[in-house]
């Protein structure tokens, strides 16, 4: 029964700290679309010469009047494009959200869910379960260590570029190696142990590390993206204006980001050390000593 009551509180945690940053910030996890550059490279409007004839006591001329495009059709089809790209990326954390959920619940009170993992080898889900944690911890370092890079090079346009893949690489790496390691690690409590609801304490364990990591990662990261990314598009801006060799200060919420990256860093090493370790089973917890 405490093995059931973690899980369920599990779920309770995970749903409310994923539900709580989207609300708060949905275009974290958005893939950037750079509305300052697009403004930039836009805003030089062709100028529509239309002569008006004047004339004097023995001379003509042609002035020309300028008449400027307007910029606004654009820029609200480009908002509307970032509504529409909000909502999608929102419902399929939602979708994510609920099946992976749904999954790990009806592993945990109902038993070996679908009944074909009971038939699939041990060392299949152990292969997918590294390649899977491989990715997950992998893309959490190695991005770390690029936008630790990217801050030093003080490159606001290299700051553009990286901050608006960031959102792609969460989308396409790093979610789908934690479904991946997360689905091929309940296959392996299956095999090894019967199931979630059999499983030993350790695996309890791995999920509140999961609880912790997610957590963090979703109040200082995901919620500083889109801060981040508007904050760099005006470090962009303030570069064009500026002199020839004039150096732009990065802005203080992409530095501040490193200390959260570390941290999340720090997450993945606990969470692979209990994944090894196995507390209480190679050694007893600390407080059943």
């Amino acid at each position: 029964m405490e093995i059931r009551s973690s899980f369920s509180k599990f779920l309770i945690v995970l749903v409310a700290t994923l539900t709580l940053s989207t609300q708060n910030n949905v275009s974290a996890f958005t893939p950037g679309m750079n509305s300052r550059i697009s403004t930039v490279t836009t805003s030089t409007t062709s100028l529509s010469m239309r002569p008006t004839k004047t004339t004097t006591e023995k001379k003509e001329s042609f002035q020309f009047k300028e008449l400027g495009m307007s910029l606004v059709p654009e820029a609200d089809g480009e908002e509307r494009w970032e509504d529409v790209s909000k909502k999608l990326e929102l419902i399929g954390l939602g979708v994510w959200l609920a099946s992976i959920s749904g999954f790990i619940l009806v592993n945990n009170f109902v038993g070996p869910w679908p009944e074909v993992m009971k038939q699939i080898p041990e060392r299949v889900f152990f292969l997918n379960h590294m390649i899977g944690g491989m990715l997950f911890g992998g893309g959490i370092i190695l991005t770390t260590c690029i936008e630790w890079l990217v801050a030093k090079n003080k490159d606001a346009t290299v700051l553009q570029f990286w901050f608006n893949k960031v959102p792609l690489l969460d989308t396409l790496l790093v979610v789908p190696a934690l479904t991946v390691s997360m689905i091929s690690g309940t296959g392996l409590t299956i095999r090894r142990y019967g199931g979630l609801n059999t499983s030993p304490p350790h695996v309890d364990a791995i999920f509140w590390t999961l609880i912790l990591f997610l957590a963090w990662w979703a109040t200082t990261d995901l919620t500083t993206q889109g801060t981040a990314l508007k904050a760099v598009n005006d470090m962009y801006d303030d570069s064009l204006k500026a002199k020839k060799g004039q150096e732009t200060e990065v802005p203080k919420v992409v530095t501040d980001r490193h200390f959260s990256n570390v941290v999340s860093c720090f997450f993945i090493l606990m969470l692979y050390s209990v994944m090894v370790l196995k507390p209480g089973t190679l050694f007893p917890f600390p407080w059943d000593a």
